[in-house]
């Protein structure tokens, strides 16, 4: 009995010291693990440089110059000077300024230091060829920002859209010529495409006196290049009865994307050197018979 009595003292002991320790145990987790929660000091952040722009893509209808205004946003412990270097089309002209002040060309810019960050502001100035006019699409430009091994870059895309324009010139610069009755003359036009894409499908024709003819050399164009010219022989043929004067025709040239301003031409019609030759000799016979005539009259 006594025996029962010794184990059961026993085994409320340890059920008591169980019930103290747990609680100390468990409040010096929670301890341990506050302090280490506490302690954690955060990364230092890296230092980076970031290229933007609100206008990535600008637009323009002919051969020129575009400027990008771009952003340069730095975070960084450090000054740093930033080498500026651009990437362009074969025969592209491109330089930077500081935004603001035109005419300054750079390669290089300082930025202080900002762990909250630091902008700065520059103007990517982009300039086509004018020889040759690049044909109408998308030119890409790569500019990079480099300080040792922070570096950033943006692309900007120059968009030339097609420019048509085509002219058409007297080849003699003079908008008068003139022809025989019923021969065929020649008066040559100069067609010259001054815009920045390739003309196609490219027809003539004429207004002009009833009974005329004209025709023209070669009878069409398939296609005339930007900068190309092309002289066409436009032959005048009046009716064979035309009076001798001042006749007006006028020419037109089309093409599928653009048309030439017609153009008036004065033609000086005058008749054949045959008819002269005739006149000629109907006033020599004339007089030849009146002195016929006087010298038998003359006699008697």
């Amino acid at each position: 009995m006594k025996k029962m009595r010794f184990i059961s003292l026993i085994t409320v002991m340890v059920i008591l010291l169980a019930a103290l320790w747990l609680p100390v145990a468990v409040f010096a987790d929670d301890s341990t693990s506050g302090n280490t929660t506490t302690t954690t000091t955060p990364p230092t952040p890296s230092d980076s440089i970031v290229l933007t722009t609100d206008y990535p893509t600008l637009e323009a209808v002919a051969a020129g110059s575009l400027s990008f205004n771009v952003n340069m946003d730095y975070t960084g412990g450090v000054d740093r000077v930033f080498d500026l270097k651009t990437s362009a089309p074969s025969g592209w002209d491109v330089y930077i300024e500081p935004q603001y002040e035109t005419g300054k060309k750079i390669s290089s810019l300082t930025i202080q230091s900002s762990y909250s960050g630091t902008s700065k502001q520059i103007t990517a100035v982009i300039t086509a060829p004018t020889y040759p006019v690049p044909d109408p699409g998308s030119y890409k430009v790569l500019l990079t920002a480099t300080s040792g091994n922070v570096t950033g870059s943006i692309e900007l895309v120059s968009k030339i859209t097609a420019k048509y324009a085509l002219t058409s010139t007297p080849a003699n610069q003079l908008y008068n010529t003139s022809a025989l009755a019923g021969k065929n003359n020649v008066y040559s036009v100069t067609l010259n495409n001054i815009g920045t894409a390739t003309l196609t499908n490219i027809t003539f024709s004429s207004t002009h006196p009833d009974g005329w003819e004209i025709t023209f050399s070669p009878k069409n164009l398939e296609t005339l290049k930007t900068n190309e010219t092309q002289t066409v022989d436009v032959t005048i043929k009046p009716a064979a009865k035309t009076v001798a004067g001042d006749y007006m025709i006028n020419l037109q040239v089309s093409g599928k994307e653009a048309s030439a301003t017609a153009m008036d031409v004065r033609v000086t019609v005058k008749t054949p050197t045959i008819w002269g030759w005739v006149g000629v000799i109907l006033i020599v016979v004339v007089v030849a018979g009146l002195f016929v005539i006087i010298m038998r009259f003359g006699r008697r």
